[in-house]
């Protein structure tokens, strides 16, 4: 009798560190997954998110890098978003724009910095900047080619997916000469949420007074949510 209980004590040890075994891998598993998950949320309450992230093309930092008196059709890249940026008026003989800086112009604009768009022909020529992702909001620096009194105004209007469609909205402004040789301001729109991921900048006609030509630089969007 004794050794029929001994040999169930026996029986029953060897089961406990069978079942103990079994249990440690899933145990220490289940350690890795818990330190894992606390990892991952820690870095989520420490990674800094916008809710409207605002990026800017300002022609001396984006991808792929810029020359001077390179000419408009030409891409921009800047944090993932590309900008293509042409003219109606663009022809492989003429094309409308280039980049332009001080050293290539000797223009003084205070309110620009490094290369800009520079507007080749004395007509009147429009800019259109297409984007990869839809947009709220959009402002750039602008100067208008003219020694008049009164500076000219110019027009941004904004689109989605086609200018052949009712724009989504405008905005005109007008420079105002400060230390520079042209009048120079800044042209912004808010979109009020409405999605557009096209722009078009151009000076209407103001007699034949007013300007057509102008210049633009550091453009700052911002995408849509």
């Amino acid at each position: 009798m004794e050794t029929e209980q001994r040999r169930n004590e026996s029986t029953k040890t060897k089961r406990n560190r069978l079942s103990n075994r079994r249990l440690l891998p899933i145990g220490v598993a289940f350690l890795i997954l818990v330190i894992a998950v606390g990892y991952i949320f820690s870095l989520v309450s420490t990674t800094p998110f916008s809710t409207e992230p605002t990026i800017t093309f300002d022609f001396d930092t984006g991808d792929p890098l810029l020359a001077e008196t390179q000419n408009t059709p030409l891409n921009q890249t800047s944090n993932g978003i590309t900008a293509y940026f042409s003219s109606p008026s663009d022809t492989a003989v003429a094309p409308a724009f280039s980049v332009q800086s001080y050293d290539t112009t000797f223009i003084n604009l205070s309110q620009f910095s490094g290369k800009y768009l520079y507007d080749n022909k004395p007509s009147r020529d429009s800019l259109e900047i297409v984007f990869s992702r839809q947009l709220t909001s959009i402002k750039l620096t602008f100067a208008t080619v003219e020694y008049a009194t009164e500076p000219s105004n110019i027009t941004l209007t904004v689109y989605l997916n086609s200018v052949d469609t009712s724009p989504v909205g405008s905005m005109t402004a007008r420079g105002t000469y400060q230390t520079g040789l042209y009048p120079q301001g800044t042209l912004s729109f808010n979109s009020g949420g409405k999605p557009f991921n096209l722009v078009r900048i151009e000076i209407p006609f103001q007699g034949a007074e007013g300007a057509t030509n102008f210049f633009v630089d550091n453009i700052v969007i911002t995408t849509a949510q």
